[in-house]
């Protein structure tokens, strides 16, 4: 059973900031990167290693906001996770724009009439998070991607789909920030020009085993009322369910789901 990799943060070591904010961008960049880990939560060391901060600065900006309730610490594993404010910042944030309870049906009819995995992703910057996972009843379960874990715009079927349709200028400012640098595994520069436009060209994104080789998913942008791309319906399964009408036939329910849930965001 294919299970999720650890995220990747290129998009929290930007160097973009607003004057005079770059602390403030820190413990944002914090925040984004504890809510991206696994249950398990992540430890000072982490912080340092994967957000380039020093120790001391760590150490500061966690206290600060273990303090104020956006995380909490395990204390016999000395690991941090997010905490009671940080959860009550996403139930105001679920109230006022509740795609996922939205798109929830559609998520679940994908995985009830495929078999597969499902899965429901938005935009976040330069990253793409899964915001709702459903599994099918196929006994080989594609988990590669866990709700709440974020990759670049791009990597990934419902990642690329939420890139590839977004106009000529912002899919630019994207790439403008890509880091290829930032894992081994991530496609090159030039291989997600390539994946873009052959996206447009189809009118889905197929992500051809990149994450795993065995594995291949597709998805579909979702449109909001001003036809600007909102979020992302994508399917994942071993290489032989997705291959030849199969793939034709996912696609299809895809652009059902999509049409509907669009007309419903209208």
């Amino acid at each position: 059973m294919p299970t999720a990799k650890p995220p990747t943060y290129a998009s929290l070591r930007s160097t973009d900031t607003v004057g005079g904010a770059q602390s403030i961008l820190r413990v944002l960049h914090i925040l984004k990167y504890v809510g991206a880990a696994s249950a398990r939560g992540v430890s000072l060391t982490d912080v340092v290693r994967d957000l380039g901060l020093t120790p001391p600065t760590a150490h500061r900006m966690l206290s600060a906001l273990l303090q104020e309730g956006f995380l909490s610490l395990n204390a016999a594993r000395k690991t941090y996770s997010l905490g009671r404010e940080a959860y009550i910042l996403g139930l105001a944030a679920e109230s006022r724009h509740g795609i996922k309870a939205i798109a929830e049906p559609a998520v679940r009819r994908l995985a009830d009439g495929t078999g597969d995995t499902s899965f429901l992703s938005i935009r976040s910057g330069y990253e793409a998070v899964c915001v709702d996972r459903k599994t099918g009843d196929f006994p080989v379960k594609i988990l590669t991607l866990e709700v709440g874990h974020r990759r670049p715009l791009g990597v990934g079927a419902g990642s690329l789909a939420l890139l590839a349709f977004m106009p000529n200028d912002e899919v630019e400012r994207v790439l403008a920030q890509y880091d290829v640098a930032a894992a081994p595994d991530l496609p090159t520069l030039e291989m997600l020009r390539a994946d873009i436009a052959a996206s447009r060209s189809n009118g889905y994104a197929l992500n051809p085993g990149r994450i795993i080789p065995d594995m291949l998913g597709v998805g579909v942008p979702v449109y909001d009322r001003e036809k600007r791309v909102v979020a992302a319906l994508s399917v994942a399964a071993i290489r032989s369910r997705l291959s030849g009408p199969r793939l034709q036939e996912v696609v299809s329910a895809l652009q059902r789901e999509s049409a509907a849930l669009t007309a419903e965001l209208r």
